[in-house]
Parts: structure tokens; C-alpha cells; sequence
């Protein structure tokens, strides 16, 4: 059997691979505000994002995701898990589980992940028709 399939299996919450603009801040050090970023996959149990360095596994952070949907960005609170180096000191990948979500983030997250798995899912489909 496929390790992938075996991996998406065992996932709680469908994951997407949409790439959003997020800005974000450490909790141990809120006075810096990372201004742009990029979303990698997101869930609703949590994200991969881009960072310009690595940041420890349990490290707080809030995140700001902009997305196309709603006019302000969707605030979210989130406990790192790992981060990996992708381009030495320049580029880490970042993943994060979310902490209890708000309303607001609850219903964006649902309809982005809902519209982006049914569009993958219409697309893959069509490939087979």
C-alpha cells in the first residue's frame, strides 16, 4: 500500500494545498510582526506555513490569514510542532496546530476547505470520465 495514502488516512481533518498570504507573530515576541509569509496547506486542525527561521516545537504564535472571502484578515492562535530548514537560514516550513478557533475562523476555514476539496475532487473526476 501507498505510504501517502496510508499518511492522508490517518489525518484527522482534510488538509489543502492553497497557498494564502499570512502575516504572523511569536507570543514570546509579540513587538515583532512578520508582515508577509506564505500558507503552504491548511486544515482545520492546522497549517504549514513559510518562515524566515525556525522556530521551536511549542512555541506560541498568533497568525493572520488573508484570504479573498472575507474583507479583514481571519485571526488564528497556534502552537508550533516542528520547523524544518528548506533553504539554509533563508527559508523554514513551519507547522502548526491550531488552538481553539473562533467563530469567524471556524467559518472560513470550513468554506475554504470545503470549496478547495470539492474543486480537487470535481477535477479528479473529470480526469477519470
Amino acid at each position: 500500500m501507498d505510504d501517502k495514502w496510508d499518511q492522508q488516512e490517518r489525518r484527522r481533518y482534510i488538509r489543502i494545498e492553497k497557498h494564502f498570504i499570512i502575516t504572523y507573530r511569536d507570543n514570546d515576541d509579540p513587538s515583532v510582526m512578520i508582515e508577509v509569509s506564505q500558507l503552504k496547506n491548511i486544515s482545520m486542525g492546522g497549517m504549514c506555513c513559510v518562515t524566515a527561521r525556525r522556530y521551536a516545537p511549542s512555541t506560541r504564535m498568533n497568525i493572520e490569514l488573508k484570504t479573498p472571502y472575507v474583507s479583514k484578515p481571519v485571526p488564528l492562535t497556534g502552537t508550533v510542532l516542528d520547523s524544518t530548514e528548506k533553504v539554509p537560514g533563508i527559508i523554514y516550513e513551519t507547522r502548526l496546530v491550531f488552538d481553539r478557533l473562533d467563530n469567524q475562523a471556524e467559518f472560513v476555514l470550513n468554506k475554504i476547505v470545503g470549496l478547495f476539496s470539492r474543486m480537487v475532487k470535481e477535477k479528479n473526476d473529470n480526469e477519470q470520465a
